[in-house]
């Protein structure tokens, strides 16, 4: 299945790349130079929509590639990655959601971190559905404030070698106790149009790193997801000023 939806949908997302990209060059060659103030500005904005969509596909082709491997178990390079680039990789599109449902958005990384070791794109793609499940869970009328909160800090030193823990928090409902036994099942879903393979492939993802995924309520209402990867750095307190 991955394989086939790989190959069924990198087709139309070269061709919106290449529809971006063509459309960011033609209007580069038809803005004429008396253009007025108020047009050049809406032109601009439209090159910096155009970019995005190119940005998005590409980025779009990379999950899939990363999808692709990591269901055929192939070997993945990880690199040390930023925390901090982690999370801009996925606020633009965090923040579309957000903007819909009323969410503000917080995020916090602790001083001095050490990068995370890991394969980038699929991290990407946990924190993206952690958040995406967050905001999710304060779509309700009576849920106010709405805020999804996501820090990364030093995780404790429990185990040798440094490790990073993330937390993404929603100030929701909370999970029932017939659906947390299962949240973790494969094609469990509490959507009707929810796939229920997001959280089982997270938990997976992050597994196959050496760490783990789990969740925990929140006072005063909510819940928490957290999950662990490795620091690039040796030893716990490596990064340590």
């Amino acid at each position: 299945m991955a394989s086939l939806l790989g190959h069924e949908l990198n087709q139309p997302l070269a061709a919106i790349s290449s529809y971006a990209n063509g459309s960011l060059n033609l209007l580069e060659r038809a803005i004429p130079a008396d253009l007025a103030a108020d047009a050049c500005d809406a032109l601009q904005d439209m090159r910096t929509a155009m970019r995005q969509i190119a940005h998005q596909a590409e980025r779009a082709g990379r999950v899939i590639k990363s999808v692709h491997n990591f269901v055929r178990r192939r070997s993945r390079a990880r690199e040390e990655t930023p925390v901090q680039q982690l999370l801009d990789a996925i606020l633009p599109l965090v923040s579309l959601q957000a903007r819909k449902l009323g969410v503000r958005v917080h995020t916090t990384v602790e001083p001095g971190l050490a990068p995370a070791l890991c394969e980038r794109t699929m991290v990407e793609q946990v924190l993206l559905n952690l958040a995406r499940n967050a905001m999710q869970a304060m779509d309700a009328p009576a849920v106010s404030p709405r805020v999804l909160d996501i820090r990364a800090y030093r995780a404790p030193c429990e185990q040798p070698g440094g490790w990073i823990e993330f937390s993404v928090t929603d100030l929701g409902s909370g999970i029932a106790p017939a659906v947390a036994e299962k949240l973790f099942t494969p094609f469990f879903s509490t959507r009707p149009e929810g796939m229920g393979l997001g959280l089982s492939m997270c938990r997976t993802v992050i597994e196959q790193h050496g760490g783990s995924l789990g969740f925990a309520a929140h006072a005063p209402r909510g819940t928490v997801f957290r999950f662990t990867l490795p620091a690039a750095q040796g030893p716990c307190g490596a990064g340590d000023a």
